[in-house]
């Protein structure tokens, strides 16, 4: 039982996941906290336009779910992980980049938090079926078991570095 549960630490793909992964989650966390303290410190956000923001947070998952899950299934999902990862650091990258020209808005946090929204739907969408594909079915769990482990480190350590 211990040697099946060692044997993703030799698989190269598995271990390039799972560092790709523990970043990414890293970086979604953060952001989507940043965003939000970004609002409210920086541009003194009314309650309104922090509705506003929640709102444009959750609808490219109803506006683009459906198509993003047919058009993931007829793809490759690696390189949409990869690319809607590089998507959303970039657009993450143009926050702080306006704040230091000066030229920082609610509207700029508006579309980047939607566009940031539709690449985590791809994102999320071609992550789930990418390990079982990575991976045999009998290193499903210790697999997800890592994964998990990753988000919730994230998830612990990620809110604190936002702040």
């Amino acid at each position: 039982m211990q040697r099946r549960f060692a044997e993703l630490w030799r698989h190269a793909d598995f271990m390039r996941l799972w560092a790709g992964q523990t970043i990414s989650g890293f970086g979604s966390l953060i952001g989507a906290t940043a965003i939000g303290f970004t609002a409210i410190l920086v541009l003194h956000a009314t309650p309104f336009q922090l509705g506003i923001l929640a709102a444009v947070r959750l609808a490219p998952g109803f506006l683009t779910g459906l198509i993003a899950g047919a058009w993931v299934d007829r793809l490759r999902r690696r390189p949409i992980l990869i690319g809607a990862d590089i998507g959303r650091g970039l657009l993450l990258a143009t926050i702080p980049l306006a704040a230091i020209l000066r030229h920082l808005h609610i509207e700029l946090l508006y579309i980047v938090t939607f566009f940031v929204g539709i690449l985590s739907t791809f994102f999320d969408i071609a992550y789930e079926s990418y390990l079982p594909s990575l991976i045999g079915r009998d290193q499903l769990i210790e697999g997800n078991s890592k994964l998990s482990a990753s988000a919730s480190v994230a998830e612990f350590s990620g809110l604190a570095v936002a702040g």
